[in-house]
């Protein structure tokens, strides 16, 4: 179902425009329905200037899953907080072991890892970071169910992940990294904004990472668009029982962002 949690309440009439405007245009639960034709999926964004937040979908909304790549913004977040990697020093030398996707297969900085999502690259900085770190930073951070109890370069990753969090979790996550109110450095989420930025179209700002469970069955987009001014935070996943991919949530996302005004 798709709402709008505000102060005030919102009525989607087909002949009125809405006297509170904070997103410049809903789609209804049908045209949510045809955005999403093959998948079970929910969606949800959140304006930081007033806390308004639109939601499709609700049930699904609640429920926990992998984070599967989309941790590697927590991960990013952590390494550079700590001080294990630094923007302009990341780079860590490639294994030499050869895997499905060619761009994985060379020698890696923070941002290309970011950009290609290589798994070996953050299961590495998740090694530098500890055990013990990472879960003091998991806590404090209050990312999903905080649990790693499935292996220190294993458990954001399926499909015997034991982190799981809601699209409600990436919201609140995303709330505190575009707001600079993460118990963390200013600096460290600056940086890290900007490792998730994905392109500048007529004023409009995206940013985002995707992530895709073990055989395609889940996938997510979630970041951010910055629009006249204002910047929202959105979550969306597909799931399926094939070609559920992060990228695929990504064309979802990105459509319904172009039809609602924000990109």
């Amino acid at each position: 179902m798709l709402r709008k949690i505000a102060v005030s309440i919102f009525v989607a009439l087909a002949t009125a425009t809405p006297a509170f405007s904070a997103i410049p245009s809903t789609l209804s639960d049908a045209q949510m329905t045809a955005e999403f034709k093959g998948y079970a999926g929910a969606f949800i964004i959140k304006d930081l200037s007033d806390g308004t937040v639109y939601r499709y979908n609700d049930s699904l909304l609640k429920e926990k899953y992998c984070p599967c790549s989309t941790f590697k913004i927590v991960n990013s977040l952590i390494a550079l907080d700590s001080g294990v990697l630094k923007l302009n020093d990341s780079k860590i030398k490639w294994d030499g072991v050869k895997r499905e996707i060619a761009s994985h297969n060379q020698d890696q900085d923070l941002q290309s890892a970011v950009t290609n999502s290589a798994v070996w690259y953050f299961q590495r900085v998740a090694q530098m970071i500890g055990k013990d770190r990472m879960q003091t930073y998991l806590d404090k951070l209050k990312y999903g169910n905080q649990d790693m109890s499935s292996g220190l370069t294993t458990f954001w990753l399926g499909p015997n992940e034991s982190l799981r969090v809601t699209p409600d979790d990436q919201i609140t996550f995303l709330t505190g990294l575009f707001s600079d109110q993460l118990p963390v450095s200013k600096q460290a989420m600056s940086d890290v904004r900007q490792l998730i930025k994905l392109k500048t179209e007529g004023g409009n700002t995206l940013f985002g990472k995707t992530g895709t469970s073990s055989g395609a069955v889940f996938g997510w987009f979630v970041g951010a668009v910055k629009h006249d001014g204002k910047t929202y935070v959105f979550a969306t996943n597909v799931r399926a029982k094939e070609n559920a991919y992060g990228r695929n949530a990504r064309k979802i996302t990105e459509s319904v962002l172009t039809k609602m005004g924000l990109l």
